[in-house]
């Protein structure tokens, strides 16, 4: 049984800046996104990392949400794009939720998401054996702008067993 799986602009974009977009059709089989975050991906006139693989993509879709006042409620606290994936994740009653932003994050969790981050998605893909190793990924994400903090980076090298524990 495939899991319904919702995605946030974020992992899509960085994951794709790094060449690592596949990780993510490997697995989930297919990825559900709103209006909005499509938008947000395709709004650089296609340059935007990702907005190609997207637009070309049989496995990323996107999914036009029913309840709009649930976004509404959202936006007055995030972004379109987050409100629109978790509204949808809400709709669909999706199995995850893939979202990055902090605010994003806790509001998701308030609302009884199960969520998943981009560190997440590398650990997971570590798990099954898509990926050797979690650190040059990590590192990548870094060199791209993702903000990833050193507290968050040793946490992601312990749980990859890629560090000694201290």
């Amino acid at each position: 049984m495939n899991k319904i799986v919702v995605s946030d602009t974020t992992a899509i974009t960085h994951l794709a800046k790094i060449g690592a977009l596949d990780l993510l059709r490997k697995l989930y089989v297919e990825i559900l996104i709103p209006d909005a975050v499509f938008t947000e991906l395709s709004k650089a006139k296609k340059t935007q990392p990702g907005a190609l693989q997207v637009l070309n993509s049989k496995w990323i879709k996107v999914v036009k949400i029913n309840n709009q006042s649930i976004v509404n409620k959202l936006t007055n606290h995030l972004d379109l794009g987050e409100s629109e994936a978790i509204a949808l994740s809400i709709e669909l009653q999706s199995d995850v939720l893939i979202i990055d932003e902090v605010k994003g994050r806790d509001i998701a969790k308030k609302l009884g998401r199960n969520i998943i981050g981009m560190i997440g998605v590398l650990l997971e893909a570590k798990k099954k054996g898509y990926i050797k190793t979690v650190k040059p990924y990590l590192d990548k994400l870094r060199a791209t702008g993702f903000i990833l903090g050193e507290d968050i980076y040793q946490l992601a090298l312990k749980l990859s067993q890629e560090s000694k524990v201290k």
